[in-house]
């Protein structure tokens, strides 16, 4: 049947093209992980489920198009559609490609990161065009010929013809279908359905992560964003700030003093000391390990950096507990760690 060979075609189409993404990762990283003993290969089997599900979230809108519109509005239909599956391979491609730079980058898919530096699309799309000309003029070209191919290759009229099953006969294969697609996009017969936890099977995060869906990785951070932002209130409950002022400096026996800086003070230090201390922080923002010599990075980028370093202490397997830089920068000045929420 006509209707059935569209679903499949597409699902396959989806599913092709994440395996591409995959295997091009897998091999592009073999190294980092090929002399574990943990079994990589399952990554595809794995992999096949998160892209599964993606790929029937995709077919359901033409699923419902196909079975329940009558054969009067087939045209617009198929128009419709043709659009929507070249807007879909479009969008995929462009996010497979998008996903080597960030790997590159973090090490891992897009995740929460890409998606909350969408709040800065100014700084992002100037960075991206700077430094990424490469990558975007890849991704342009792959995006480019796809579409062409798949315009020449695609056809209205065969989608139209899938009106050409009786109507009745259309609706009552909606529900065995849809219980299809329900099933691939549930991935599971168990209490709960499928999730981004399943591709986390082996002890090797690059693995994981290689199992992962960019798509599903990205969607899955939006919904956690919408799901638990602004309910910190829930965690810590809410105070006034007055009674919190209080509090603070009951515990800590502190004065308040000026309201812009109620427990700004001077300390005076208990330990003498001969000489007096030099101690100098530096907060360089985004200056990443690979820019420092000292640190196994480029040379000549940080000339005084590498020196002070043989000056003084260097910490080099220190990590952070925070996800993005200003997370670090109030640890740096308020001397607290990452707290969960914004």
């Amino acid at each position: 049947m006509k209707m059935f060979k569209i679903l499949f075609y597409n699902f396959f189409g989806f599913v092709l093209l994440f395996f591409i993404g995959r295997l091009a990762l897998f091999i592009l990283y073999f190294d980092r992980f090929s002399q574990m003993e943990i079994n990589y290969w399952l990554s595809f089997l794995y992999g096949l489920k998160m892209d599964a599900i993606v790929a029937c979230i995709a077919l359901i809108l033409p699923l419902v198009l196909l079975s329940l519109i009558p054969k009067s509005f087939s045209s617009f239909i198929a128009r419709f559609l043709k659009v929507y599956f070249l807007s879909l391979f479009l969008f995929f491609i462009y996010i497979e490609c998008a996903s080597f730079p960030f790997f590159e980058e973090y090490d891992v898919r897009p995740n929460f990161i890409f998606v909350e530096y969408l709040n800065y699309p100014r700084e992002v799309f100037s960075m991206i065009f700077s430094q990424y000309k490469l990558e975007l003029l890849f991704t342009g070209l792959v995006m480019t010929v796809f579409g062409f191919w798949f315009l020449k290759k695609s056809k209205t009229e065969t989608i139209e013809a899938a009106f050409e099953l009786n109507y009745a006969i259309r609706i009552v294969l909606f529900l065995p279908l849809a219980l299809i697609l329900a099933i691939g996009i549930r991935s599971s017969f168990g209490h709960r359905p499928a999730n981004l936890s399943d591709a986390m099977y082996s002890s090797s995060r690059i693995v994981n992560e290689i199992t992962k869906n960019s798509f599903y990785s990205i969607a899955y951070a939006i919904y956690s964003n919408k799901q638990f932002s602004g309910k910190n209130t829930e965690k810590y409950g809410e105070m006034k700030i007055s009674e919190a002022f209080q509090r603070v400096s009951k515990q800590l026996n502190i004065k308040i003093g000026d309201k812009k800086s109620p427990f700004r003070r001077l300390e005076k230090t208990h330990f003498t000391y001969k000489k007096p201390k030099n101690l100098v922080i530096f907060i360089q923002e985004s200056l990443g390990a690979q820019f420092v010599a000292v640190t196994g990075g480029e040379k000549d980028l940080t000339p005084n950096f590498n020196r002070l370093s043989q000056e003084g202490l260097l910490f080099t397997n220190l990590y952070s507990n925070g996800t993005r830089s200003i997370r670090g920068i109030a640890g740096l000045v308020a001397g607290n760690f990452s707290i969960p929420g914004k």
